[in-house]
């Protein structure tokens, strides 16, 4: 118990064979509850999951993919529905009433099950076919709980499954700093910043919207852009978009986005 963090150390015996230790934390002025965790896996023919059961009422859960999210059902119905106990995700699920809600965060785990307002998290299987040793061994990961109140819109659930996938990195302070490439939108993620395929020394990002609905997000570049384009995948073509000084050396960007919309920019430098 800190200034920065309280955690609680769990460890037991788990299963017939293995060990588990998990290290469960809660960051000051965070809504993410993480369960740090190492286990000796040596069952046979079972299965490891973890359950929340919730009361948020839904009648779907969100389940992100890559470039957006899409909701599956969470009930028993129909026989299609029954038989589709587990889903795959990618960085968060979630359950989301019109004013709260709650998502489990994986950093690795991506099969997961929901059903009425329980979340569950497939970590570790022990099967013998196609691999008689699938599996067994020591294991680290990482999964978490977060919860927020209001609309999801402003859950900051996407930013939460980022921020579970990267840890943060340290280094000495070198003064007054500035962020490389922002956006004034927080549905819009600044998903992929690298140089163009054509060696050409242009800069290309890759950004999407999140939440499912359109946007207009001004991207802000700490160096000066002679020109930007919104092109295709493959970085071709495109139109010209609006280049405008940020009267601090860098540009500004408007860029207009439908649901999901993914956009490729590329930025020129200044010609001399």
């Amino acid at each position: 118990d800190g200034p920065l963090c309280a955690a609680l150390s769990v460890e037991r015996p788990i299963g017939a064979a293995s060990t588990f230790r998990q290290e469960i934390r809660l960051s000051r002025f965070e809504r993410r509850l993480e369960f740090r965790t190492e286990i000796d896996w040596r069952e046979n023919h079972k299965l490891l999951k973890v359950a929340f059961p919730t009361a948020i009422h839904a009648d779907g859960a969100l389940h992100e993919i890559q470039f957006g999210h899409l909701r599956r059902r969470n009930h028993r119905s129909t026989r299609f529905d029954a038989e589709r106990f587990e889903v795959c995700n990618h960085r968060w699920s979630a359950l989301a009433e019109t004013r709260r809600g709650v998502a489990l965060l994986n950093d690795g785990k991506y099969g997961v099950g929901t059903r009425g307002g329980e979340l569950t998290l497939t970590l570790l299987k022990a099967p013998f076919v196609p691999d008689m040793r699938a599996d067994r061994g020591r294991h680290e990961f990482s999964y978490s709980f977060y919860f927020w109140n209001g609309p999801f819109e402003s859950s900051g659930v996407v930013r939460a499954g980022y921020e579970a996938n990267e840890e943060p990195k340290f280094a000495p302070a070198l003064g007054p700093t500035r962020s490389f490439l922002s956006t004034d939108d927080p549905a819009v993620v600044a998903e992929t910043v690298k140089p163009a395929e054509d060696g050409s020394g242009d800069i290309v990002v890759r950004l999407y919207e999140s939440l499912g609905s359109a946007a207009r997000c001004r991207l802000r570049i700490a160096f000066p852009v002679g020109k930007a384009a919104a092109t295709d995948l493959l970085e071709r073509g495109g139109e010209e978009l609006p280049v405008a000084p940020d009267g601090e050396g860098g540009s500004l960007v408007d860029i207009d986005f439908r649901a999901f919309q993914i956009r490729t920019v590329r930025l020129s430098r200044p010609r001399p």
